[in-house]
């Protein structure tokens, strides 16, 4: 397990990976979508059988293409990477059944893998007091595969420079195909904001989605032109001018936010305030959350149900949304209220997990009601802090928030302590992606989604990992 995979494996590689990407393509043009799912379910199982380290790294490279499948009106999924995720966290309790000290026990006993345990266990107790108990346990069954396959195959699979530099590569390569795809269809529409949804299918639901995996993978991009060579930075600028291109024509405000969130994170981390600077913020959310309950001052917000509309030009769109007559902004508003008194009536335990779509429209305020409130694609709360809080109580937002905290933490103390100028400017890769991540779920439930949700759990991996080299780098000077 300790071995990374050399350059050998890969060329041994080469002609199934061709094989995958002609008929892939193909699927595209033919639109197709068992074509573009057929090539990784073929590499899943070969992979499988021949070393499930192969496994993990076809899984990172599936997850940009991956696209959202209706199996009934009720059931759906996302092809390949959940069959895979799935695949590959059932394969790795097998091993851990046959060899329960896979992990090291510096691993096991990190503070960082500790409070992640705890998170879990209290999501399952929250089902037993469930209002949807059958819909809880899904919600669980599907958490534990992304947990497996990302947080203990990350720790498994991510343990060199080489396994590190293949993952990035996988990753981005994969992303540029859909960017691609988009950028030329969007062009033959003007690059308008009306049609960049449009250009995005079978890869994307959406700008949002799509513009949060773009902004969360450029960082390593800036990591990849520091520690390439002469010749390949020119190709690696090319990337991240394609990438900046895909992301400002995404037209999508919260992954440009990020974009700044990432900027300050960097300055935050290098100047040693970033602990600070989320205490403060955790302040101000609480005083401001605290007047807009207090004498239900935040009906002084609600809109005018007929001049809040979904606008097709872009700039119509920023001005609805500090003028407070933006759809999507107003609906968040509609559905954190309803989240609000949700909470209030079960601060202990929550609803349980996966339940907000079923309750909430009881508790909705009709004055911030708009012409999307019906969600006929159910779709959740759109804030990951409140969801968990809705969903699991005061406690489980207690812990999120405990969680992220020592991430970040380990962030600041990996990029201060250790030696080696790559592990340091990996600890700073994972605090930027991180604070992109949380600023992303402020106004979204993007950890729920495969593309967003491997991101964060890689990143949990990757930190447990830095936490452990730092504990042993103290012990030498020691």
């Amino acid at each position: 397990m300790q071995q990374s995979v050399g350059k050998q494996d890969i060329m041994n590689w080469w002609l199934p990976a061709a094989a995958a990407v002609l008929c892939f393509v193909t699927g595209i043009v033919a639109d197709e979508k068992i074509l573009l799912v057929l090539p990784f379910a073929v590499l899943a199982v070969i992979a499988f059988t021949k070393n499930i380290r192969y496994l993990f790294f076809a899984l990172l490279f599936a997850i940009p293409l991956s696209t959202e499948f209706s199996v009934t009106e009720t059931l759906s999924t996302d092809l390949p990477d959940e069959p895979m995720m799935l695949l590959l966290a059932g394969a790795l309790l097998l091993l851990f059944l046959l060899k329960p000290s896979l992990l090291p026990k510096e691993i096991m006993q990190s503070s960082l893998f500790l409070l992640l345990l705890l998170q879990l266990s209290w999501m399952l107790l929250t089902v037993f007091f469930s209002h949807e108990v059958w819909l809880s346990i899904k919600y669980c069954l599907a958490k534990s595969w992304y947990l497996l396959a990302f947080v203990i195959g990350g720790l498994l699979f991510l343990q060199t420079k080489d396994d590190l530099k293949l993952a990035s590569k996988l990753l981005i390569f994969s992303l540029l195909i859909p960017v691609v795809f988009s950028l030329v269809r969007h062009s033959a529409t003007g690059f308008t904001f009306e049609s960049i949804n449009s250009t995005l299918d079978p890869f994307f639901r959406n700008h949002v989605n799509y513009a949060a995996l773009i902004v969360c993978l450029s960082p390593v991009l800036v990591m990849w032109y520091r520690f390439s060579g002469a010749k390949t930075r020119k190709w690696v600028v090319a990337c991240m001018v394609i990438v900046l291109a895909a992301l400002f024509f995404a037209y999508s405000r919260g992954a440009w936010l990020c974009l700044l969130a990432g900027v300050i994170t960097w300055m935050a981390v290098k100047w040693r305030f970033l602990l600070s600077l989320i205490f403060a913020v955790l302040i101000i959310v609480a005083a401001l959350m605290f007047w807009l309950i207090q004498n239900d001052n935040y009906i002084r917000f609600s809109p005018d149900f007929n001049t809040t509309t979904q606008h097709t030009d872009f700039e119509e769109h920023l001005e609805a949304t500090y003028t407070l007559k933006d759809m999507s902004t107003m609906e968040r508003f509609y559905r954190w209220i309803a989240g609000v008194k949700m909470l209030n009536e079960e601060k202990l335990h929550g609803f349980g997990p996966n339940s907000f779509t079923t309750y909430y429209k009881s508790y909705t305020v009709s004055a911030f009601k708009t012409w999307v409130s019906d969600n006929d694609e159910k779709s959740s709360v759109h804030n990951y802090f409140l969801l968990v809080s809705i969903e699991q109580g005061l406690p489980g937002l207690i812990l999120l928030i405990a969680l992220l905290i020592a991430m970040f933490a380990v962030t600041v103390r990996a990029y201060h302590t250790l030696n080696d100028p790559f592990e340091r400017s990996l600890a700073m890769l994972c605090a930027v992606v991180l604070s992109m991540i949380v600023t992303l779920n402020l106004l979204s439930d993007l950890i729920e989604t495969d593309k967003i949700g491997s991101i964060y759990f890689l990143l949990m991996g990757l930190l447990i990992r830095l936490q452990v080299k730092v504990k042993q780098q103290s012990r030498q000077v020691l």
